[in-house]
């Protein structure tokens, strides 16, 4: 089905065209995301172990020694700054995506209400409509047919 088939206005076409968009880039970003924590945990966890026996061990206890080891071990102040960077990283994904998510929605209820008017062309509106959802949803995983 192409954009010819759906039998809709200019405004309306260029609306589901932003819909699909606006999908397509919710789902890249919900990708990324458990990658990143993925990775933000295994460097975090890798750190604590590496601060574990390199620091923490080897200091027994002593503060003043435990930051001589901390600041004299590149590699694990190195990971240290990883860890921290990719964590806050993953906390700013995570607002994106809960911002994507929130612009698609709006956008799709409103393209429902306006699916809902008169916004065909002609006066097929039941099966152009039945038509259009079932191509949003097979292809994009789009759900027009209800608001919630």
């Amino acid at each position: 089905m192409s954009e010819s088939d759906w039998k809709l206005s200019e405004d309306s076409t260029r609306m589901i065209q932003e819909l699909i968009a606006r999908k397509m880039k919710w789902d890249k970003l919900k990708g990324r995301q458990p990658i990143l924590s993925i990775a933000a945990a295994g460097i975090v966890l890798f750190v604590l172990y590496a601060l574990y026996r390199s620091v923490i061990a080897k200091s027994g206890g002593n503060a003043l020694m435990m930051l001589d080891l901390l600041i004299a071990n590149r590699l694990l102040c190195g990971g240290l700054l990883v860890g921290v960077f990719l964590v806050m990283y993953a906390s700013l994904l995570a607002k994106k995506v809960e911002s994507a998510k929130e612009d698609y929605e709006s956008l799709r209820i409103e393209t429902i209400e306006r699916l809902e008017a008169s916004w065909l062309k002609e006066e097929e509106k039941s099966a152009s409509r039945d038509q259009l959802s079932s191509f949003l949803f097979q292809r994009y995983a789009i759900n027009i047919g209800y608001k919630s």
